[in-house]
């Protein structure tokens, strides 16, 4: 494969008083051994250290600022705003990328298929006790949606085209939490999205995040309507659910 022809990558990684984490995150990406990657960090005015550790990789980032932002959503769609890439990758401040070949080996997949809108695949659960692989596997919009969560289709572990942005071109900051999951819910209006059986990032859990926070909850039943969950008959909604969450299990035993 000619590796000039290879695509370019935008990573975009948030971020408001991380300085637990980030350094982390920052050097996973700085690391790679993909050539062309567009790394950018949009800060939301941090009063830790989090500028302090930004600012000893500045000459290895592409763009980065710190700013008020409304949310971590609003910052996200900043960044949108900033990438040149042909490919836009949101990594947390909190996670990071496995090895220095991981976006190496996705991007040389992603490369077969430039028709695609948005690809997925694995992450790992770092939860600071022990790091386990967490395996998804293709799926519709509707298995998705009547799974209740975006398990499926893990957030960190999204790549999307950026040429289809202006179809999809920002989250919805309505929702403050959980806006990841309506987003990906929209992608699937467009097209496919492609699963890689790769694994994209570490998603590390931890008392702070989001996800443990529980705040998620509050906003999924407003996004579940918003898609037309209840259309389905309750039945159907819940043969979805079961076998979905089981194959899900099923497959993460191995």
């Amino acid at each position: 494969m000619d590796s000039k022809v290879l695509p370019k990558l935008s990573i975009i990684t948030v971020s408001r008083n991380s300085e637990a984490f980030i350094e982390e995150t920052i050097k996973s990406v700085i690391s790679q051994t993909y050539f062309d990657i567009e790394y950018i960090i949009i800060d939301g005015l941090s009063t830790d250290n989090t500028v302090e550790i930004i600012k000893k990789y500045q000459d290895k980032i592409y763009s980065w600022v710190s700013e008020k932002d409304n949310s971590m959503y609003d910052a996200i769609n900043k960044g949108i705003q900033k990438c040149s890439g042909d490919y836009v990758w949101i990594l947390n401040s909190d996670d990071y990328l496995p090895n220095n070949n991981t976006v190496a080996n996705i991007m040389n997949v992603i490369y077969l298929y430039p028709k695609k809108i948005a690809f997925y695949g694995n992450i790992y659960i770092d939860s600071a006790v022990k790091v386990k692989l967490r395996r998804t596997f293709q799926v519709t919009k509707k298995e998705l949606l009547l799974s209740e969560h975006g398990s499926f289709v893990p957030h960190p572990a999204l790549i999307v085209n950026k040429r289809l942005l202006d179809k999809i071109p920002v989250y919805d900051t309505t929702f403050k939490y959980a806006s990841d999951y309506d987003y990906i819910l929209n992608l699937f209006e467009i097209g496919e999205l492609k699963y890689i059986n790769l694994a994209f990032s570490v998603f590390r859990r931890h008392p702070g995040s989001i996800t443990s926070s529980g705040k998620i909850e509050s906003e999924r039943l407003a996004i579940l309507h918003k898609h037309s969950y209840f259309q389905y008959s309750k039945l159907e909604r819940q043969i979805y659910y079961f076998s979905g969450w089981l194959r899900y299990k099923i497959i993460n035993l191995i």
